[in-house]
Formats: C-alpha cells, structure tokens, sequence
C-alpha cells in the first residue's frame, strides 16, 4: 500500500536513481494496458482469474463519493471495465481467492491521511465473478474494527490472513464465520521507527504471497521499512506453524525510504520471488537450493528487458503470476517525478 493523492507531489525527480541496473537478461517486457492521466486510477493489487483476465484493485480512488470501483482487465484485448463497486470504501488493497468457485476477497476502506484508514472503516468485501462474466456481485461485507491498515491478502481455504503494516502483524479473518482476529504479532513484521523518510518507518510487513511447497503452505512476505524479504508457515486453517523467517535484505546503493521499498510479490515453481521494488523496478530474488539467496533487477531505472526500448514502470506496486507460469504481471500506481500519469499492468517474461 502507497501514496496517497496528496502526497504524489513529495515524489523527488530523481526518485529512482542509483538503484541497480539492467543486466542483459532475456526477460521481454510489454505494456498491455496504461489508465489515461484523465483517470488516473492507482493500480494497488492484481489477481488473475481462472479465465486469465485480471482483477484490479485501486489504493486511491478519486470519485466523489465512497463506492470505489473494481476494474477487471483483459490482456489480449487491453480493455478494462469496472465490474462492481464496493460500498462505503474510498481505497483497496489486498485481493484473493477463496474456496469454492467463483468467490474472492478484497480489503477496502475509507482512506485518512499518513496512508491510513479510517478506524472502523475497514472490511473485507466477499465478491462473486462468475467465468467470463461482465459484472461482480458483493455477497458480504465482513467488518474488521479496530484496525487502521490493511494490507496485503492472501486465503488459506475460506480464511484470509491481512497484513498489518502499522500493527506488525497479521490479521485472520473466516469469512464463513465472519470473525476477525489478529493471528500473530512479530518483531520482523514491525517497521522501522528510525526510518524518517515521510510515513515509511512506521509501514512494516507489506505484501503477502502464498506457496505451497513439498506440502507445506508458506505464506512469503514483504516488510517496506526494513528492506526484508521473508517467509511463515501456516496450517490448513491458517494458524502460524514454527517462526519467522527472513530470506533476504534488499540491498541498494540508495537507502531504504519512501520511494526505495519493496512492496507486493510473488513466488514461482522455482521458489523465486519477483518484487515490485518501488520507485521503478522489478526485482527478482533467485533461490538456491542450499537456501541461499541472490538478487537481480529485472526491470527498472537503467535499462529496459530485451527488445522493448522505452518501457519505464510507473511506482511498481504489484505482481502477479499467469496461468502458464511463464510470465508475470506488474501494476503501478502511475507515478513518475511528481506526476500522476495513470497506473499500468506489464507483462513480463520469466
């Protein structure tokens, strides 16, 4: 979660500068759909459907009421449409599948100042998107009072575990029981008070993915204030099993601040994260099997991937695997040096 409107002029013109460089690798980057500076909708989360069309959650929504929209967008046509809104919510974050066909879940709220919603406004939105369907339906709006950051989302079975970056930790919400709790807390999901660089220090634990490996879930994460880059095991019910692990520190020649942080992920069949490290890169975190970690920039401030000259991500927020495994997704939130041209999905080769 980033940048509200307001503060998208603190965005400095060299926002991106010294941050690694392009190296060589044979990635293909493709701008598949760009909002128009006259809509400029902040691209926050992106999930991909069954039918491999896209959900689109927006962190900033400048309409003038509090129904915000949820847009869904088709990769081969590059067309997008909004197929429901949600009530009483300015700005969402985290999206996810749930059990059983057609059923997905979004946070969203009512968007404050310093990047925070307003207390008791935030809900977990149940959304029904039937295959090839033009429109969505809300079938629950699921309360989480108290809370004043949500962020990213993921679902084990009808449970969805949210990230709490101001709180450090973990929220656990069944949206069949339509309960709410905090899962756990830990130092590692807490931000970096030192940090000063505009509200980042207090913006911990960030995006959230899970994995299954050798028949374990992992439930992999990003904390924006400390660089980190980390891993949890959860049961089938989504309780914490075992402790927190981190993998990796970013490293960067720019320190960790508010347009220097990692953001949304995801992990592939290799076990390799892919980053949205804003202000203008993609990261790729490479995995070995001894546990080792290494890191590369895919795409960013530098150098582009092969054959497509040109292409500058615009605050990369998010990312999302495809259907075949061979490509990935990246959303923006559309800024470039204090200017709000509209956020942008790219799709990029793996």
């Amino acid at each position: 979660m980033k940048l509200s409107r307001f503060l998208f002029a603190l965005l400095p013109l060299s926002a991106a500068a010294g941050r690694g460089s392009f190296r060589g690798l044979s990635h293909i980057a493709t701008e598949i759909f760009s909002f128009p500076p006259t809509n400029p909708i902040f691209i926050e989360n992106i999930l991909v459907l069954p039918d491999a069309r896209l959900l689109l959650t927006s962190f900033v929504h400048f309409g003038p009421d509090t129904n915000s929209p949820l847009h869904i967008l088709n990769p081969v046509t590059s067309s997008v449409s909004v197929v429901t809104t949600l009530p009483n919510s300015t700005s969402q974050t985290g999206i996810a599948k749930l059990s059983g066909a057609n059923r997905y879940a979004v946070t969203a709220g009512i968007l404050g100042d310093n990047f925070e919603f307003l207390n008791n406004t935030v809900n977990v939105y149940v959304v029904s998107l039937g295959w090839k369907a033009s429109s969505a339906t809300v079938v629950d709006t699921i309360p989480v009072p108290g809370v004043i950051s949500a962020n990213g989302l993921v679902a084990v079975g009808n449970v969805v575990l949210s990230a709490d970056s101001r709180g450090g930790r973990i929220l656990r919400v069944d949206t069949v029981t339509r309960t709410s709790s905090v899962a756990f807390a830990d130092p590692l999901l807490f931000g970096d008070p030192a940090n000063v660089s505009g509200s980042l220090g207090i913006t911990g634990v960030n995006g959230l993915f899970l994995k299954r490996h050798g028949g374990q879930r992992w439930v992999y994460f990003t904390n924006s204030a400390r660089g980190v880059y980390g891993r949890f095991k959860v049961n089938s019910l989504g309780h914490k099993v075992g402790s927190v692990e981190v993998l990796m520190t970013a490293t960067s020649d720019d320190p960790v601040g508010f347009t220097n942080s990692l953001d949304d992920l995801v992990v592939d069949g290799d076990a390799d994260g892919y980053i949205a490290w804003q202000d203008r890169s993609l990261l790729k975190v490479k995995r070995y099997n001894n546990g080792t970690t290494s890191q590369t920039v895919v795409l960013g401030s530098g150098g582009v991937a092969t054959g497509n000259t040109g292409i500058t991500l615009r605050t990369p927020t998010s990312v999302a695997l495809g259907l075949d495994g061979g490509h990935i997704y990246v959303g923006t939130g559309g800024a470039v040096a204090g200017n709000l041209t509209g956020g942008q999905v790219v799709k990029v080769t793996i």
